[in-house]
């Protein structure tokens, strides 16, 4: 058996620029600055969405992850802003989601002749929906949804959950028996008692 050692070549410096490294590094600062910069301006259209389809994204909102029992509805509204606002700053997005409200508007009418928010049945809403489930407006919505409910740490309370605990020393130490939505089972005693019969 034969090892083969490559030679080190030094690289050529007859090129003249940057290397990759320094390139991602100026393109992230330059990105964060311009970020920043851009932060508190106003888009120079004007906000995307009337007060109507506003009122369909909250409902969305609220019909993609129902908790009506657990979650306010500032919570779904703060979801619908950022959706609105993302709009708001991106005229193609906006476009596709007034075309995709649209579609659902239209279809809400042909089927139950009211408008999607004032259909009353919870059951009939989701069904409308799941016929756009996977448009692209549609998953817009859904996923900033579901970072804004679930991936939220003033939410996880509501649900009892406490975060991460590594920090802390693990669930055993932190957590593990702390749940309350789950039913108590029967205790030890009682499990012996029905073997023992």
């Amino acid at each position: 058996m034969t090892i083969n050692f490559h030679k080190y070549v030094a690289p050529k410096e007859d090129h003249a620029g940057v290397s990759r490294r320094l390139f991602l590094m100026t393109s992230a600062v330059a990105g964060v600055t311009t970020s920043a910069m851009l932060a508190g301006a106003r888009p120079a259209f004007a906000s995307a969405l009337d007060a109507d389809q506003s009122a369909m994204v909250l409902r969305m909102t609220q019909d993609i992850y129902p908790h009506p029992d657990l979650l306010d509805i500032e919570v779904y509204q703060a979801i619908a802003d950022g959706v609105i606002a993302t709009a708001d700053g991106d005229e193609a997005n906006a476009k596709a989601l007034k075309a995709g409200l649209a579609q659902i508007e239209e279809q809400s009418q042909a089927l139950f002749g009211v408008s999607y928010v004032d259909i009353e049945d919870a059951d009939a809403r989701e069904g409308l929906l799941r016929k756009f489930q996977n448009e692209g407006f549609f998953q817009g919505v859904r996923w900033a949804a579901y970072f804004g409910i679930y991936n939220n740490p003033d939410v996880w309370p509501k649900f009892g959950y406490q975060g991460s605990s590594v920090e802390h020393g693990g669930y055993i130490e932190r957590g593990f028996s702390d749940i309350t939505f789950v039913p108590q089972g029967p205790s030890l005693e009682e499990r012996m008692a029905k073997v023992a019969k």
